[in-house]
């Protein structure tokens, strides 16, 4: 976990989330299977790595997103120097990294992952994923060329920020997805007293944000980040993305009324996958959603002691029971908890909507 980040997302443009992991030598990879497992782990690209290019989970966020629109993930590292992109060749591999954009990095705008998270998802509704980061003073944009470049980054909203507002990383976990269905991402952040909204524009900008929901905050209902993971995904396949928090007996839902607003019912959905129902725990259990069947519902797929947990969505808000899934043998020992040897953030989300990140 503090070494080897692992992701799921679409990297072959077949509909189904694959596993993508960044281990000592580079990037990865364990493509999906149409029932739901995954096939074993190959080696792709010798970058991205703890040694291989010396990418350090507390300092260079690594994301997957498809950045030119042809339904595959390309990876997107934020370096010390800024941006770099590697992107798909459709088959479970990757073409050489490329730098793109000197902004967002560690020294390249100062940018820290304690204080500065950052998103690769698609703002203005053309299909190809822009670069979000909340900084000191609120949300910068810069909106992807279709190539796997990006345009220079402009301020977009004096909110959501570490000056702007007091949003803290610690305490406060901001996303961006489709939360109306109209096609481009949406800001949506966890605050102290629940869950602040600001819908998108449609050309990179955002509306004020709005207060929706007074639960799954640091005080209301008392989240905590090194607790309780939260995400934004469809997982009823209207288009529109819902919330699932991993609390401490199991995981709660809020299903989006598709106006930026939520319906939740204070009773969890499943009691497994959380910090007291099941063990569960952020530092060695990721837990993401992701769309593992192609039915563009998101699933959930955990990684806990002894591989690979997933848990199916039955469209309506509610899952199946949790299950392992074989086709990664969890002895290959190199990442400690599956055997991909090792994921917006993790979150990163369904980070994490620019991707599922371990």
């Amino acid at each position: 976990m503090d070494r080897h980040p692992r992701l799921l997302a679409d990297i072959t443009g077949e509909g189904r989330a694959d596993i993508v992991g960044f281990g000592n030598d580079g990037v990865w990879t364990a493509l999906s299977n149409p029932d739901g497992t995954f096939a074993d782990p190959k080696f792709v690209l010798a970058d991205f790595g703890f040694e291989a290019g010396g990418w350090r989970v507390d300092k260079h966020p690594r994301y997957l997103a498809d950045l030119r629109g042809n339904g595959r993930s390309d990876i997107v590292g934020f370096g010390d120097a800024g941006v770099h992109v590697a992107l798909s060749n459709g088959d479970g591999t990757f073409q050489p990294t490329q730098f793109v954009l000197a902004d967002f990095g560690q020294e390249a705008g100062g940018w820290r992952v304690d204080k500065h998270p950052r998103f690769v998802v698609d703002v203005n509704g053309d299909g190809r994923a822009d670069i979000v980061g909340f900084g000191d003073a609120g949300v910068y944009v810069a909106l992807g060329n279709g190539d796997g470049t990006f345009q220079p980054v402009r301020f977009v909203l004096p909110a959501f920020g570490l000056e702007a507002g007091g949003w803290r990383v610690d305490r406060h976990p901001r996303f961006l997805a489709d939360i109306t269905g109209e096609g481009r991402a949406d800001i949506v952040g966890f605050g102290d007293d629940g869950v602040w909204v600001a819908l998108g524009n449609g050309d990179g900008t955002f509306q004020e944000p709005r207060f929706v929901l007074a639960d799954f905050g640091f005080e209301a209902g008392g989240w905590r980040v090194d607790r309780h993971p939260r995400f934004l995904a469809d997982i009823t396949g209207d288009g529109r993305a819902d919330i699932v928090g991993f609390g401490n007996d199991g995981v709660y839902v809020a299903l989006s009324n598709g106006d930026g607003t939520f319906n939740f019912q204070p009773v969890p959905v499943i009691n497994d996958l959380g910090f007291d129902a099941g063990g569960w725990r952020v530092d060695r259990h990721p837990r993401f959603l992701a769309d593992v069947r192609g039915n563009g519902r998101k699933d959930i797929v955990g990684f806990g002691n002894d591989g690979v947990y997933v848990a199916l969505s039955n469209g309506d808000g509610t899952f199946k029971d949790v299950s392992v899934k074989s086709g990664i043998a969890a002895a290959k020992g190199s990442y400690g908890l599956v055997g991909i040897d090792h994921w917006p953030a993790a979150n990163k989300v369904d980070r994490p909507n620019c991707t599922t990140q371990f």
